[in-house]
């Protein structure tokens, strides 16, 4: 006979359902089922894997047919309801009036649908859309609740940790920019007090960045250089000239890119400025490159600084130097010039330079300073001329520009300066001499006299003879006895008689070269000298006549000069607004 829990009835022997026990195991099932996806997700660091899982276990877990998610800010997940775009915004038009809880929707085509929203820690991230044929027995909804719920704080957990490692990754990225930023602080800090000056600057801002650097004056002129052998030779920037991409740079505020180099200027003060760039396209010049070149530019101006400040103070010193030489005062000179590295045993000449026009002496110092670099140079500049102290090169077989230094005699060639040079200076007693000496000769310089611009006094030969007369009385009644009219005719007529006359017979009697001479035609030339010989009686034609003329214009031309140098007049160091550079 059989136990009455197993059988209904004995006649019709039916068993007896155990549905209690089966409903148990079946809600235990589910229960791990969850549990397990549950930890799934919380294991997961990606939205979109937490989204599979969700989207592929749901259907397992509460017997549907398809699953939707729709997150908040995003869209769905794996398309719209039934791949159509239209239903999926009518669907999330509704998703938007649900209550918290979730509830049905309508999806379209007849089939049964319910959404439930999935919970963050902060609220709602989205739903979970859940569709079928049938609607869901009441005992699924709960089910499917925890499983938005639990899908939504796998969600939140995702996102956080996505934040956290954003967050790590931006600090990480801080601290190694400050880290470079102090490597940086630190390199040009030693550049400085280290004062490495224009090499140290362009080494430590190549091997700070790995490009080629260089440095260069508003002319263009390279400074420093520092870079792989491979590097590409430095050329001229563009077509633009480098005071103008000073300006550039100066007014953005920032390093600018310029063709194939990243540049930006340091201007201490008005008159300094200087450009500072890397070579290297946009492509390999970064934010780190950027700072570099700015730290680079802000030391350059202390060193531009620093140069400008010892030159000035030499400037003056020397100013005060070459004052007591040229006044031929022995207070202690020789220790003084040894304190400013010159060493007046060498021998020294004396040079008065002056513009073709009426220049600024102060800019034609930072002219001879900037023609002359590295070399330390005693100059003072005295009203529209500057005097310049220097040393005596090698001179057997050189004219009067090979008595001066190469560099400076390109400067008077470029600038169309005129130049006198006194004579060899041995000793401090020397000096007044020699600077008489330059000052007749830069006179007879501007007269037409001499080369290129310089005349020597060593050169001078008969001027020299005439220059140290002792009665200049005596040679200007000789300029009159034989000029005398000439001299009168040019005074009266604002002529030119004298001096055609002068080149004339100085070009060896050459109506030609004299015109050349004079910038004048050749007729000019024909015409004055014929009024020349007509108002004075003289025939230039008998050598003895030609001789006295060519002398007495000599004369005439030594004694305008003269009348330029002052005699006896001890220099004095000019006042401080003339030692501007």
């Amino acid at each position: 006979m059989s136990s009455p829990s197993l059988t209904r009835d004995v006649g019709s022997r039916e068993p007896i359902a155990a549905e209690p026990e089966l409903t148990l195991r079946e809600e235990l099932s589910t229960v791990r089922g969850l549990l397990a996806l549950s930890l799934l997700m919380t294991e997961r660091r990606h939205e979109h894997e937490i989204l599979h899982l969700a989207r592929t276990a749901t259907p397992a877990l509460v017997d549907c047919d398809l699953v939707s998610v729709h997150l908040d800010g995003i869209g769905w997940h794996g398309g719209p309801p039934g791949d159509d775009p239209a239903t999926g915004v009518r669907v999330r038009q509704q998703l938007r009036a649900l209550p918290p809880g979730g509830g049905p929707v309508d999806a379209g085509g007849g089939s049964w649908a319910w959404a439930c929203a999935l919970h963050g820690l902060e609220g709602p991230v989205g739903h979970l859309l859940v569709i079928n044929q049938e609607p869901l027995s009441p005992d699924k909804i709960p089910l499917l609740r925890s499983l938005a719920q639990q899908t939504g704080i796998a969600i939140a957990n995702a996102r956080l940790h996505a934040d956290h490692a954003d967050a790590n990754a931006a600090l990480a990225d801080t601290v190694a920019t400050l880290e470079h930023k102090n490597r940086i602080h630190d390199r040009f800090t030693a550049v400085a007090l280290n004062l490495e000056g224009y090499a140290g600057i362009v080494r430590a801002l190549f091997e700070l960045t790995g490009l080629p650097a260089v440095i260069e004056d508003d002319k263009g002129n390279v400074l420093g250089r520092a870079g792989p052998e491979t590097a590409p030779p430095t050329r001229a920037l563009s077509a633009a000239a480098p005071a103008d991409l000073a300006h550039r740079a100066l007014r953005s505020g920032r390093p600018i890119q310029e063709e194939d180099r990243l540049l930006t200027a340091a201007r201490p003060r008005t008159d300094l400025v200087a450009l500072i760039y890397l070579i290297g396209g946009e492509s390999v010049i970064g934010e780190q490159e950027t700072m570099a070149l700015e730290h680079a530019a802000t030391v350059l101006a202390m060193e531009l600084a620093r140069l400008h400040s010892i030159a000035e103070t030499e400037l003056r010193l020397g100013v005060d130097l070459v004052a007591a030489l040229l006044s031929g005062a022995d207070d202690g000179v020789g220790a003084r010039a040894r304190a400013l590295g010159h060493d007046l045993g060498l021998p020294h000449r004396v040079v008065v330079l002056r513009g073709a026009r009426t220049a600024d002496a102060p800019d034609l110092v930072a002219e001879i300073r900037s023609a002359l670099p590295g070399r330390r140079l005693l100059l003072m500049p005295r009203a529209d001329t500057v005097v310049a102290i220097v040393v005596a090169p090698h001179e057997q077989g050189a004219g009067s520009a090979g008595r001066l230094p190469a560099p400076l005699v390109d400067l008077i060639h470029r600038r169309r300066l005129h130049a006198g040079v006194g004579s060899i200076c041995r000793s401090h007693e020397d000096y007044p001499r020699s600077h008489r000496e330059a000052q007749l000769s830069l006179g007879l310089a501007a007269a037409g006299e001499g080369r290129n611009g310089v005349v020597t006094y060593d050169d001078l030969g008969v001027y020299q003879f005439l220059s140290e007369a002792s009665d200049p009385k005596g040679i200007d009644a000789f300029v009159r006895q034989w000029l005398g009219r000439l001299l009168d005719y040019d005074q009266q007529r604002s002529g030119d008689l004298v001096l055609t006359l002068a080149r004339f017979l100085d070009n060896g009697g050459g109506y030609d070269a004299t015109a050349r001479s004079l910038g004048v035609g050749r007729s000019t030339v024909r015409y004055r000298i014929a009024r020349a010989c007509e108002l004075t009686g003289h025939d230039i034609s008998d050598p003895d006549t030609r001789f006295q003329l060519q002398l007495a214009t000599r004369a005439w031309t030594t004694l305008r000069a003269l009348s330029g140098v002052p005699g006896g007049e001890e220099p004095s160091a000019p006042r401080p607004t003339e030692l501007r550079t």
